[in-house]
């Protein structure tokens, strides 16, 4: 298929209309997969399509796709879009460069070496480290193999053979953690659970206690992951005590911050990630608080070097080559060789909002959070199942008779009706709502929709199931 012209300025046009009026409209009605398979045609064909054809696609994905840019998405740890970050995209898009040689990529490197600088001394380091990865899943791996590798320096070119690593994170950590246990050949085993307490945060006690079993039996505990900010309960690891019990015990001490690490902005809040200076890494996503687009997910560590030493292999004979610009090369520090120039956006974006607006934004989405626990206790329908430790809400609709299943049905009854887009939880065998204040734009007029929502479709499925057992 040639060239057309006239495409770029229409797919332009229809995505600049999509952000602008996304942001007042709803989530969209939620599809199974056979409806979409009915609506849309995902067949390549031996002829090429035209122009216009593929144009009809492109409206159509548009239409068949969650709006994640309406305050009324709060279904993940990120909503919205600063138009600056939608600004870095594009002109990442049309340079498309790689991240792997300075030469190939010159600003895409500077700036995220200056931006990963940045973050490091909000960290607390002043000589730190940093990459950036697709996705916090992924930086908390690199966590992982960077720790192993200081640690265990002679599995990089021997393997694993016969010790038996361990690795420590709460009962209510990510579960890339396992995953990453997985793909790293340590194994689902070695990841050992630490309890934590009501409010969901981990309790030192139990990870001393668990240091010592494993030392006891022969096993090579090396890294303990603290949370600053959990999943569900949005719940901060108290990394002061933890980083004594890490240093008693030599564990690689790693932060999965990628919720909450923005947090660092706030002199308000930052109190969250007390002693946050004195881990060796940490994971932090900046698409979430933030607002810069996904991806945007950073592995910072203090270790100056220690990316290059733990990855680099290979590559000299026709990539790496030797020169008085190799060192900036960030492909032998990196897990990947194609890499997009994603800190642009990232970067765009902390500029325009510079270090001050960013903390106006995250301490806003705090003030809201508050805001929205108070409504939830003023509705005798619903009822607050957990105090917020931050953003994540955890709420659900009363009833005295299969709790869970009626707040999963209302649930389902919001995803069909496309006016919110909402997530839910099972902890302790309870389930709930998980509403996320993270849309900067997001206020009480949007909650009080949601919640009205929500007691709406509660009270009408009782009524329905109450109909139903007097029918029978």
């Amino acid at each position: 298929m040639k060239s057309d012209s006239t495409v770029l300025p229409d797919v332009f046009r229809i995505c600049f209309e999509h952000y602008n009026t996304a942001k007042n409209l709803p989530t969209g009605k939620i599809k199974n997969p056979n409806e979409i398979l009915r609506e849309f045609d995902f067949e390549i064909k031996k002829n090429p399509a035209d122009a216009a054809e593929l144009f009809k696609d492109m409206q159509l994905y548009l239409k068949l796709t969650p709006n994640t840019l309406t305050p009324n998405f709060q279904n993940q740890l990120f909503s919205g879009l600063n138009q600056y970050a939608l600004a870095g995209d594009w002109l990442t898009s049309v340079t498309n460069t790689t991240m792997a040689t300075f030469e190939v990529s010159p600003m895409g490197t500077l700036v995220e070496k200056k931006l990963i600088e940045h973050m490091n001394r909000l960290v607390g380091w002043e000589n730190g480290d940093g990459t950036m990865a697709t996705g916090g899943s992924n930086a908390n791996m690199i966590s992982l193999l960077v720790a192993r590798n200081k640690m265990f320096p002679e599995i990089k070119k021997e393997g694993q053979l016969n010790k038996r690593l361990i690795i420590f994170v709460s009962e209510d950590a990510h579960y890339s953690f396992e995953k990453a246990a997985n793909i790293l050949g340590i194994g689902l085993d070695q990841v050992k659970k630490i309890k934590t307490n009501p409010n969901g945060e981990m309790e030192p006690s139990h990870l001393e206690e668990m240091a010592r079993v494993s030392l006891s039996e022969g096993e090579y505990p090396f890294f303990v992951a603290a949370t600053a900010g959990t999943t569900v309960l949005g719940s901060f690891d108290p990394i002061d005590r933890i980083h004594e019990i890490s240093k008693k015990f030599n564990l690689w001490l790693h932060v999965d911050g990628a919720w909450g690490g923005s947090v660092l902005l706030s002199s308000r809040h930052r109190h969250h990630l007390k002693g946050i200076e004195n881990v060796d890494s940490m994971t932090w996503d900046t698409h979430k608080m933030i607002g810069t687009g996904l991806m945007s997910s950073f592995f910072l560590t203090k270790h100056n070097g220690i990316l290059r030493s733990s990855h680099n292999h290979g590559g000299e004979d026709y990539i790496f080559h030797e020169s008085e610009i190799a060192e900036w090369d960030s492909g032998p520090s990196s897990l990947q060789c194609g890499r997009r120039s994603d800190a642009l956006k990232v970067w765009l974006t902390w500029r325009s909002l510079g270090d001050l607006g960013i903390e106006i934004q995250i301490d806003n989405l705090f003030t809201m959070a508050i805001k929205a626990k108070e409504m939830i206790l003023e509705y005798k329908e619903l009822e607050l199942m957990y105090e917020p430790s931050s953003l994540n809400i955890c709420f659900r609709y009363r009833s005295v008779s299969d709790v869970n299943t009626l707040n999963k049905k209302i649930r389902h009854r919001l995803l069909e009706e496309g006016n919110f887009f909402i997530n839910i939880a099972t902890r302790k065998k309870e389930t709930f709502f998980r509403l996320i204040i993270v849309h900067p734009d997001l206020n009480e007029t949007h909650l009080y929709k949601l919640f009205s929502d929500i007691i709406r479709l509660g009270n009408k499925i009782k009524e329905e199931t109450e109909f139903c057992m007097v029918k029978t």
